[in-house]
């Protein structure tokens, strides 16, 4: 299991791009596409994507 935490605190909301292989952060942005675009510069071609929220919110459910 990767623990996330170190790499998502350093995006504050949006979209993230990690590398399949080392769960390295690839590519972020506010749109799906600005995050998939930093991730192709990197030659990634298909990364594990997914919508962070904002850490500074709590949320009770």
């Amino acid at each position: 299991m990767t623990d996330l935490t170190k790499i998502l605190t350093k995006v504050k909301s949006g979209w993230v791009a990690l590398s399949p292989k080392d769960k390295s952060l690839v590519g972020s942005g506010k749109t799906l596409e600005i995050a998939m675009s930093k991730a192709r510069k990197e030659k990634i071609s298909n990364p594990i994507v997914f919508k962070v929220g904002r850490f500074d919110v709590n949320f009770a459910g």
